[in-house]
């Protein structure tokens, strides 16, 4: 979520008729986490906090904060709202919401997130984990896990991303990426199970548990950032740098989780 994506890294996949590989259904989880969002009102204050104000990317939304137009539960779903709207010196207001400072994860972990997206030119839903230690270290030392951003202008794809700092990187910042793609036909008319699954070092980001995006850490990357505590957030962006253009006719755009599960890995 935090930077455009280098074309260079990602290679397109279909989920049909490609054969991904998929997890195995004998290998042992144990539920350690969840939030089913069966209330009603704003996200629970115990499991969730929220990103607030301009943020990144030169995007065009100002995040919320205790707002039910933007965040709202019900339904048995998190409602995330992106609405054209005149709003502390923004035309566009949006929800970030994350567990930062309430539930790190650690270990070997899988993560499940069931979710509809929203769509349209200018739209940028994401569900992402980055390390605890980023506000220590900066980023992009504190890892960077993006399980699912959809850019508006790229129809039908999801996208996995990971970023990290890498001492063999050229880049200003010694960033270094890889991605993957994948086409979904329904992205906004029915749910998908989007996640990530961490084993040691090395990184499977997956949808409907076909996997999309496998990576292990490289000897040059930062200390510990792939096995470190990670936390989990939840946003839709509008517009900035990889959103692109915004077609203001689209809003207002709704983002529907069902769930978030982790679980602990044997």
């Amino acid at each position: 979520m935090s930077t455009i994506l280098s074309k260079a890294v990602i290679g397109i996949i279909l989920l049909t008729g490609l054969g991904l590989p998929s997890f195995s259904q004998l290998q042992k989880k144990k539920l350690i986490w969840r939030e089913e969002f069966n209330y009603n009102g704003l996200p629970n204050p115990k499991k969730w906090g929220y990103e607030t104000g301009f943020i990144r990317n030169s995007e065009k939304q100002y995040y919320t904060k205790d707002r039910l137009q933007n965040a709202e539960v019900k339904g048995g779903n998190l409602i995330i709202t992106s609405l054209k709207e005149d709003y502390q010196d923004a035309a566009y207001t949006s929800a970030s919401i994350n567990t930062l400072d309430k539930q790190s994860f650690e270990g070997n972990i899988r993560v499940e997130i069931k979710a509809k997206l929203p769509q349209g030119k200018g739209i940028w839903p994401a569900l992402w984990m980055m390390g605890t230690n980023t506000k220590q270290v900066g980023w992009p030392k504190g890892v960077e896990f993006d399980i699912m951003e959809f850019v508006g202008h790229t129809e039908n794809t999801v996208h996995a991303n990971i970023h990290w700092w890498d001492s063999a990187s050229t880049s200003p910042n010694k960033k270094s990426s890889k991605g993957g793609t994948v086409n979904l036909t329904d992205l906004h008319t029915n749910y998908h199970v989007y996640g990530l699954e961490r084993r040691g070092d090395s990184i499977s980001v997956f949808v409907d548990s076909q996997i999309y995006l496998n990576i292990k850490a490289p000897t040059t990357a930062f200390s510990n950032s792939f096995t470190g505590p990670l936390y989990l957030l939840i946003n839709t962006a509008v517009g900035g740098e990889w959103g692109g253009p915004i077609d203001d006719s689209i809003f207002p755009q709704k983002y529907y989780i069902d769930y978030v599960r982790v679980y602990k890995l044997d």
